[in-house]
């Protein structure tokens, strides 16, 4: 037998009883159940940090899995939006991913929080690269997150110098890209990205190893 029905059919009018006063009861179950879970939803803490969302953001990247660490990098940043570092890595994901107008606007959203974010500035002026247009913006951009160019990184140094070679500058390319070809060490592929955009300059440099 089913668990609603009644265990004893032998009183007529206990079981009319039942019958009329079950829905109601059942009713107020419905309500009280879904009260507590409204309250369970309304009160209940997300367990992580916005730290721990993002860290946990990265790891899913690291796995391919970037549905899971977009959702994970926007929870850190709802959580705490005065983070950078998420909104920068949610912007490295769809640019990976070819959506490079919200990767824009992750990453200017990150620079708006803290513009000398080398980061996001190099990513965002790497992805105006990529995409032939904006230059003068994404060198901008650049220039305001770095100091001199003896303290800039080797791939900072070369996307300035590639930024200043699509603006028709050679003499900045130049000096930016001999200083990052100089300065490079322990990245062969970088390394040789120097030196593919030194050879578009006619200039034929072996980069520091």
């Amino acid at each position: 037998m089913g668990k609603n029905e009644q265990t004893d059919a032998g009183n007529n009018s206990l079981n009319n009883s039942i019958r009329i006063i079950s829905p109601v009861v059942f009713m107020i179950l419905i309500f009280t159940t879904g009260c507590a879970s409204l309250q369970t939803s309304l009160f209940m803490k997300d367990p992580l940090t916005a730290e721990e969302h993002n860290n946990l953001g990265v790891i899913y990247e690291r796995e391919g899995k970037n549905d899971l660490a977009i959702r994970e990098y926007k929870s850190a940043v709802s959580i705490d939006n005065t983070l950078v570092t998420p909104l920068v890595n949610l912007g490295n994901v769809y640019f990976k991913q070819g959506e490079f107008t919200r990767a824009e606007e992750s990453y200017k959203k990150a620079l708006e929080l803290d513009e000398a974010n080398l980061e996001a500035a190099n990513n965002l002026a790497s992805l105006y690269i990529e995409i032939g247009k904006q230059y003068e913006e994404g060198l901008e951009y650049m220039l305001v997150a770095t100091e001199s160019i003896e303290t800039i990184p080797p791939y900072a140094l070369d996307t300035i110098g590639v930024l200043y070679l699509k603006l028709d500058n050679k003499t900045e390319a130049e000096k930016f890209l001999i200083e990052a070809c100089d300065t490079v060490k322990d990245n062969e592929i970088l390394r040789e990205e120097i030196r593919s955009n030194l050879w578009q300059m006619g200039i034929n440099k072996r980069c520091s190893d």
